[in-house]
């Protein structure tokens, strides 16, 4: 990612924020294959373990969005030992990406796994650090895996907005009678741009493909408890103490999304989640590197953010809107 200076995020909790804020990340692979593409990318929804705290860290907490599920926490990393973070999440068993991430861990041998994180340290630290994160299975892909998450509001941002940039030309122009850095003509020196934000995560994965494996079962029932649980209370707002409309805890089925208890997946028949979790491949990300980008007119002086501001708002519409109120405050979280 390019990161221009004005641009650039690098403050750890606002990007773990931005993360829980739009979870749908775009997971790439490249993993060389006889068999698959070399490059393939999915479309997945994430759980984020932190132990770090935000400007939105507070309710999140207080909503258990953050909070460790009480089955099979020994499965999975301890988010103190991964500083920058952990990401769950999982893959349909059918997807080719998943077939090739399968074939990349079965055709690596564990004692090779251990040279993947070289870097980390000397060979000692590295052999504690596997003892400590479990990497005793070998189910660890090779080098590392892209993650990107973007806001669903971008906006181009046409020169007219530019109004400040504009007047200060056309009146050099006069002042200078066609000497001034215009040469004469009056024209700015701006050029059309778009604005938008976005996180790009690295790391290691770890892949649950396993079926019959236990852990491989207690990762997939928290990860689709955790994932459960931050849709139906973090993007839908259903909470506990709301009264269900069906009197049988299964939810609201007229879909008007009011006076709705969370579902959860002990809603659903023990058989259907049994065969759910033999056609889902779990997987663990270890995050090794995290930065943003949040280009919301920072590079622009202060007339012609308001010209940026002052041009969304006239253009109306949610998106354009929400984009201008990103401008307005400098930022997008």
């Amino acid at each position: 990612m390019h990161l221009r200076r004005e641009h650039a995020v690098h403050d750890l909790p606002t990007l773990h924020t931005f993360i829980r804020a739009h979870p749908l990340g775009v997971l790439t692979t490249s993993l060389p294959s006889a068999t698959f593409p070399t490059l393939q990318c999915s479309h997945i929804p994430w759980v984020l373990d932190t132990d770090t705290t935000g400007p939105d860290s507070t309710s999140e907490n207080e909503s258990g969005l953050n909070e460790p599920s009480s089955s099979s926490t020994a499965t999975t990393h301890n988010p103190s030992s991964c500083p920058l973070g952990v990401l769950r999440g999982h893959i349909a068993r059918a997807n080719p990406q998943a077939a090739a991430m399968i074939e990349a861990v079965t055709d690596t041998p564990s004692a090779s796994v251990k040279g993947q994180y070289d870097s980390l340290g000397s060979a000692d630290q590295v052999q504690d650090q596997d003892q400590d994160k479990g990497r005793d299975s070998g189910y660890y892909l090779p080098g590392e895996v892209l993650i990107i998450f973007t806001s669903p509001v971008d906006h181009y941002i046409t020169p007219h907005f530019y109004t400040a940039a504009k007047a200060a030309a056309a009146a050099a122009a006069a002042t200078t009678g066609g000497s001034g850095a215009s040469g004469g003509t009056g024209k700015a020196r701006i050029a059309p741009t778009w604005n938008y934000a976005a996180v790009q995560v690295y790391g290691r994965m770890r892949v649950y493909h396993d079926s019959s494996a236990e852990e491989t079962g207690l990762f997939l029932q928290r990860q689709l408890s955790d994932l459960a649980k931050l849709g139906e209370e973090g993007v839908m707002g259903f909470t506990e103490d709301e009264p269900n409309t069906d009197g049988e805890g299964q939810g609201n089925s007229t879909g008007s999304g009011g006076g709705t208890t969370p579902w959860k997946l002990d809603d659903a028949p023990e058989k259907y989640i049994a065969i759910l979790k033999k056609n889902i491949v779990g997987m663990q990300v270890d995050i090794t590197r995290v930065e943003g980008r949040f280009k919301v007119s920072q590079e622009r002086p202060v007339g012609d953010r308001d010209g940026v501001v002052d041009g969304l708002e006239g253009r109306g519409g949610g998106v354009a809107r929400r984009m201008a109120e990103f401008v307005r405050d400098g930022r997008v979280v």
